[in-house]
């Protein structure tokens, strides 16, 4: 048995059609935002016209405005009927497609691809076709099922055909592989440079950061525990949640003598960042873990409980430490608070991972690769990912575009 992985990716083309790049983002959520935000910037960069249609709801309201400026939005009114709502979607895709031919058509998300995979094949013409699932968790834990499905339900829907795989999680790439046997290009997200460029300066008294854009009531639980068992000790421990959570969560923080900054701006996210001695990531992530990879990027060290997100980001006991339980976790951060080298060491390891896998260079090189552009080409690194039943040292390899 074969226990690595090599993930082929696509052949080369004829030269494409100079139109627009078309996204379809059906709800544009912060864990797609967290891929399609630099993915718009960079392809702005590169002189690509672009279109994005998606539903006008409250999360789309708040993060349209952080898109480049020259980007088109073409939206949906909100409805509750949700065969109205792929039908109106449909529909707009339909007519941005008819109104110029475009150069390519990303569809981001499962919802999206049921919804424009066939109108992008009739109404596309020669266009390149792409898909990100972007949120794979739940598929993932199907996908024994989904295999045993008669005649491989995924790989033989139709949903798949023509689609250039783009996939910004190596979890991602490993369950859709298996699932389809296509070929595909891991583009990890990337980080703002406010978080490489951030200085940081440790507070005079230890400081346990982390934060989530996301109401994450399992990781706000997590993190009250170990503030209510680690400030009562000789370590003299603070804790601060950055973010934005819903009324119970933030009641359940402030009980536990969290300090809370509701803050969405990368600038001042780093500043609050900065002062932290070790950031924890408390709970898991349905998308790109982006809080523990800015953290990465600004040096911190970092301590994760052991989730398929989290692992994708740390090696254990190189650029951060994975842990399996909270006393692990309590043990991991005592040491951390205890040993000055030791947060040196892990956290100038986890910032020169973040500079070869998530800085905005490293973001636009894999994008042009996998968009077949000339501009600003990159050498893609070999990331590996460690897998449940495989002989340890047995890793699939996964290549980046």
């Amino acid at each position: 048995m074969n226990d690595r992985l090599e993930l082929p990716t696509h052949a080369s083309t004829a030269a494409p059609i100079d139109g627009p790049v078309v996204h379809l983002a059906w709800r544009l959520s912060d864990s797609i935002f967290g891929f399609i935000g630099p993915a718009t910037e960079a392809l702005a960069r590169a002189g690509l016209a672009q279109c994005i249609v998606l539903v006008d709801d409250a999360e789309a309201s708040r993060l349209m405005p952080r898109l480049p400026r020259d980007v088109e939005l073409v939206t949906v009114p909100d409805a509750r009927d949700p065969l109205r709502l792929h039908k109106d979607l449909g529909d707009a895709l339909r007519t941005v497609l008819q109104r110029t031919p475009p150069r390519a058509v990303h569809l981001h998300g499962f919802t999206a691809l049921t919804i424009g995979s066939a109108i992008a094949r009739r109404e596309a013409g020669d266009a390149r076709l792409y898909f990100s699932p972007h949120l794979l968790r739940a598929l993932g834990a199907t996908a024994p099922l989904l295999r045993a499905l008669p005649g491989g339900w995924l790989r033989h829907s139709g949903l798949l055909d023509g689609q250039r795989m783009i996939v910004n999680r190596l979890e991602e790439a490993y369950t859709l592989h298996q699932l389809t046997r296509q070929p595909m290009q891991v583009v990890e997200s990337a980080v703002a440079p406010a978080y490489f460029d951030a200085a940081t300066s440790e507070s005079r008294h230890p400081l346990i950061v982390t934060g989530s854009q996301r109401d994450d009531r399992r990781g706000v639980e997590l993190f009250a525990q170990l503030a209510v068992l680690l400030s009562g000790s000789d370590l003299r421990l603070s804790f601060n949640w950055i973010g934005r959570l819903g009324a119970a969560s933030v009641a359940r923080l402030k009980a536990a003598n969290v300090g809370y900054f509701e803050i969405d701006d990368d600038a001042a996210i780093a500043a609050r960042l900065a002062a932290g001695w070790v950031f924890l990531a408390p709970g898991d992530s349905p998308g790109f873990p982006a809080f523990l990879a800015q953290a990465m990027a600004m040096g911190l060290p970092c301590v994760a409980m052991e989730s398929p997100e989290h692992t994708d980001l740390l090696r254990d006991r190189e650029t951060g430490f994975l842990c399996r339980s909270d006393v692990e976790a309590m043990e991991r951060i005592a040491r951390l608070i205890d040993e000055p080298l030791l947060r040196r060491q892990i956290g100038q390891a986890a910032r020169r991972e973040a500079q070869s896998r998530f800085s905005p260079e490293s973001f636009r090189g894999s994008l042009y690769a996998a968009y077949e552009l000339e501009a600003e080409p990159a050498p893609a690194p070999l990331h590996r990912l460690q897998r449940p039943g495989f002989a340890p040292g047995a890793a699939p390899a996964f290549t980046t575009a």
